[in-house]
């Protein structure tokens, strides 16, 4: 079942409130995690608690917990929630202010929000490429801290609904940075390529797993500069992320990419992903 801990208390989701005054709920003032669990275990979890103390430290805001703490928090949720496959959402806002005002507050304690809720093993015969459009990237200049303001992203991606596809790969300066809520690879004559990172996009764990996963079996792998006439001269296209893993694309712009299905260089990686995903569950037993 759905469970939440917010600021020290377990309740269903729908019972949990905050102030009108959180800053979160007035600035967007935050950041999140979305974390895959499989088995009852958190995969990639150091790595989350990684970027999650970045991003708090890019938005000046003290870390309410230490690692283990997290990991002891994490592992209560899910024990509360007794889902074997679920998603860990975790949101750290800076917390209740008396005034609306830009300055950030002192001595707010921050605000931390934790549900759990479940998301059934998706089945590989259900992955069906997605059929996506290339969109200008607007978004603001920081894409690499993951932060709760994501009113730019729920346009470009509500923009591409409503043109019948199913998210949009976006576009700066003529170069790919990544899909509305995923990295994005491509492959061509054999290659893996994805950008790098930088300010301008999220620096995915799941995307980073991928790129471990393809050196591990000496896949050829770049980090790169894609640009617009590559991606659509692309062999096969994948977008990443917590929710897709690695996900293929059929289709951009109306172009059939490779034969429309998951290319060969994609399965190689999903069986991977999938592997690695298995081991983490022995080794926990272990």
């Amino acid at each position: 079942m759905a469970i939440a801990y917010l600021n020290g208390e377990w309740q269903a989701p729908e019972e949990a409130k905050i102030s009108i005054f959180d800053r979160g709920f007035m600035f967007g003032d935050g950041v999140y995690e979305v974390m895959p669990i499989y088995w009852q275990q958190v995969f990639t979890l150091d790595e989350h608690l990684m970027r999650l103390r970045r991003s708090l430290d890019e938005i000046r805001i003290t870390p309410p917990f230490s690692d283990d703490e997290w990991k002891k928090l994490f592992a209560e949720a899910i024990e509360r929630s007794g889902e074997e496959t679920a998603f860990l959402y975790l949101q750290v806002t800076r917390g209740i202010a008396a005034t609306r005002d830009h300055a950030y507050p002192v001595g707010v304690k921050p605000t931390v929000l934790v549900t759990v809720t479940a998301a059934p093993m998706l089945e590989r015969e259900s992955v069906v490429p997605y059929r996506m459009v290339t969109k200008a990237d607007f978004r603001w200049g920081r894409g690499d801290i993951k932060v709760v303001s994501l009113i730019a992203n729920g346009l470009l991606k509500n923009e591409a609904l409503d043109e019948g596809f199913d998210d949009a790969i976006l576009i700066r300066d003529g170069l790919v940075t990544e899909s509305t809520l995923s990295n994005l690879f491509i492959v061509k004559d054999g290659i893996i390529i994805t950008p790098p990172e930088s300010r301008y996009l999220l620096h995915g764990i799941t995307r980073e797993h991928i790129i471990g996963l393809a050196r591990s079996a000496n896949l050829p792998l770049e980090e790169r500069s894609i640009s617009e006439e590559e991606l659509a001269d692309a062999d096969e296209i994948w977008i990443s992320s917590t929710e897709h893993e690695a996900w293929p694309v059929g289709e951009v712009n109306g172009k059939i990419i490779g034969n429309g299905e998951g290319g060969v260089v994609w399965q190689s990686i999903d069986t991977l992903f999938q592997e690695s995903k298995k081991k983490m569950l022995t080794d926990a037993e272990r």
